[in-house]
């Protein structure tokens, strides 16, 4: 017969039972372009690189937990300590360094910021705690319960939308509300004045107030403020200064309060009491209509469940239960819960993992649940759940079920951009497997339309990838079990110098007569000739406006003149391994090696010859494998075939 087309590109199909479709995708990409040699093509995913980061008290085996970016800062959960870096790698250890004040669990931590007028509070909760840390004040507290002990004694995880928190509360089927971009106040609670003392300037109250929290005094009838300089006046904003966690001083100015050299208020009367301070958040207006001490807090209530998970998407609030959603919006109603359920809106999943919820890129994708089972990875467009895994990740996804019911923390689902395509990746850690969605290139109405791939390390390990952060112009990912962070690129050839494993199994050919088939030739088209540089620190390549980097017609790198080390060139062909099945795709026999173009060398042919034959009934599958140093790219593949007669 003469030379065809064979259909080598494609994604993750691999069914339960390996005869039926055998496919599967690892460490590539399809991609696709109507307009391209092929329609459809496989990419090879980025590498990583050890930026060499050093995280103070972290111990080896820490992960990363929570990777947030705001405002030219990364913040990070690592093991049990809160971090910042800065956009010149400077690490700062927030939370205390004589660990004092651990960041509780192992697992998921959900974290957002506000818009308080001094600056952002970032809020974020590991399952018992909430911890507040305070951009413009520089203050992080711990416990945010000790501020106000209105804050959920179970906060499993947050959000943020038109103002306010929304924290979910583990346990029940209860969500509150912080003040309007106020993290501190959660109750509006009314704190009494103890006792005032002038001689050291100080206010005695019975809970913790922050420094830089915005308060003003109510003075009952019968009661004095204290006279100072300048003048105490009665329901008129001033800034605390925290002394400890019973004391505090007060300022007439935010800037006054959080400098390195407060100046408060100075005391020269100590006034009656009774006094109040009511927690006015960032300007007076914040309490007007709420009642101090009144708890903004509302339920779902569609079907029976506790709530496990929120997230925000255009201005709505999806409040998870483990088999529901109810979508909440801002209403603006009500003295003490603007938000209000959609009546019209209710999706009937909920989720087995906080974690797996992402938002990003204007989509919101999770991993599904109802009272019957286990569903699929959803996609919601507006307040509809659209299922985006297919039939063969489905039935994979269905083995790691009892996992699922272990905790609400796995799988970890992450978004990320690179070079224009967007990816979903699923990292199930207890299952040791990581699975990645081309959101960008998928057309989810269609069972062939959803694109997956794997991807894991060189020993079938689950990839490294935990959390990600798009910072200062680069793709971070944070590991899931040791304090490294690394850089993401598709410049990158290898993870951090071990190999990657790229595979590619095809899906099953056999004859519609069940003949024996023998294969005398097959051929892979990819592209050849590309640069392999063994030493790939120190180097200073002249690029493109688009950040590529420029060759000579022989493939060597252009340098800028101030590049501190000359490449090390490996000029031997990359080889390329075919292995095949003669079993449907069961097992796979001995790798037959074939090779890249060295470098410059464009026109090289991957070709493998006289494969062998077929059994009768039996399909062939091919696999191709790849390790070195260079990007590999399948454009298409072609074979040589003959099928024999009885």
């Amino acid at each position: 017969m003469p030379i065809e087309n064979f259909e080598l590109v494609g994604s993750y199909n691999n069914q339960r039972f390996p005869n039926i479709d055998a496919e599967r995708t690892i460490n590539m990409f399809e991609y696709i372009d109507p307009k391209g040699k092929k329609p459809k093509s496989l990419i090879s995913t980025s590498g990583l690189l050890n930026t060499g980061i050093v995280f103070p008290d972290a111990a080896p085996t820490d992960g990363f937990r929570m990777e947030y970016v705001l405002n030219g800062f990364e913040y990070l959960v690592i093991g049990q300590n809160f971090y910042s870096r800065d956009v010149n790698n400077n690490v700062v250890q927030i939370n205390a360094t004589n660990g004092t004040q651990p960041i509780l669990g192992t697992g998921y931590v959900g974290v957002d910021a506000n818009n308080a007028v001094n600056g952002p509070q970032i809020l974020f909760v590991d399952g018992q705690l909430g911890h507040l840390y305070d951009t413009g004040s520089g203050a992080f507290t711990y416990n945010l319960q000790l501020v106000d002990v209105a804050f959920s004694s179970v906060p499993v995880d947050v959000t943020f939308l038109d103002g306010f928190f929304v924290v979910a509360a583990g346990g029940t089927n209860n969500f509150q509300l912080s003040g309007l971009n106020n993290g501190y106040s959660w109750g509006l609670v009314s704190n009494p004045i103890i006792s005032i003392n002038s001689i050291t300037n100080l206010f005695q109250v019975s809970t913790l107030m922050p420094t830089g929290t915005v308060i003003e005094i109510h003075v009952p009838a019968g009661s004095t403020l204290p006279t100072s300089s300048p003048q105490i006046l009665a329901d008129t904003p001033y800034y605390v200064i925290n002394v400890d966690p019973t004391h505090i001083k007060l300022a007439t100015t935010f800037t006054n309060a959080s400098s390195a050299l407060p100046v408060p208020i100075i005391l020269t009367g100590d006034g009656t009491l009774p006094l109040t301070i009511i927690n006015a958040g960032n300007d007076l207006t914040d309490t007007a209509g709420f009642v101090p001490g009144q708890l903004q807090q509302g339920s779902i209530n569609a079907h029976p469940g506790d709530i496990v998970a929120c997230r925000t998407l255009h201005r709505r609030l999806f409040l998870f239960s483990n088999n529901f959603t109810e979508i909440w919006e801002n209403a603006g109603a009500g003295t003490n819960l603007p938000f209000r359920r959609n009546n019209s809106y209710l999706m009937e999943y909920g989720t087995p993992s906080r974690a797996s919820i992402v938002v990003g890129f204007d989509k919101m994708m999770f991993l599904s649940q109802d009272r019957d089972g286990l569903g699929s990875v959803m996609e919601v467009i507006g307040t509809e759940s659209i299922p985006i895994s297919n039939r063969a990740l489905d039935f994979q996804i269905a083995q790691y079920a009892e996992n699922l019911q272990v905790t609400q923390e796995d799988p970890r689902g992450i978004f990320i951009k690179e070079n224009g395509i967007i990816f979903y990746r699923l990292n199930f850690t207890l299952a040791n497997h990581t699975y990645v969605y081309n959101v960008t290139m998928s057309v989810p109405t269609s069972e062939e339309g959803k694109l997956w791939h794997e991807e894991q390390v060189l020993n079938g390990n689950r990839h490294p990838a935990q959390t990600h952060g798009y910072f200062n112009g680069s793709n971070y990912y944070g590991s899931y079990d040791s304090p490294i962070l690394y850089q993401v690129d598709q410049s990158f050839p290898n993870n951090a110098g071990e190999a990657i494993p790229r595979t590619r199994i095809g899906r099953a050919y056999v004859p519609s007569s069940y003949a024996r088939t023998r294969i005398d030739r097959f051929m892979i088209d990819a592209i050849q000739g590309q640069t392999n540089v063994t030493n790939q620190i120190g180097i200073l390549d002249l690029l493109t406006e688009n950040e590529l980097i420029i060759d000579t017609e022989d493939g060597f790198d252009l340098l800028l003149e101030n590049s501190n080390i000359l490449p090390i060139y490996d000029l031997t062909q990359p080889p390329v391994f075919l292995s095949y099945s003669k079993d449907g795709g069961v097992t796979f026999g001995y790798r037959n090696n074939a090779y890249l173009g060295a470098i410059g060398d464009r026109t090289h042919r991957t070709v493998w010859r006289k494969l062998g034959v077929v059994p009768r009934g039996q399909a062939f599958v091919p696999k191709v494998e790849f390790f070195s140093n260079v990007p590999f790219t399948i454009l298409g593949a072609a074979w040589f075939y003959e099928i024999l007669p009885e």
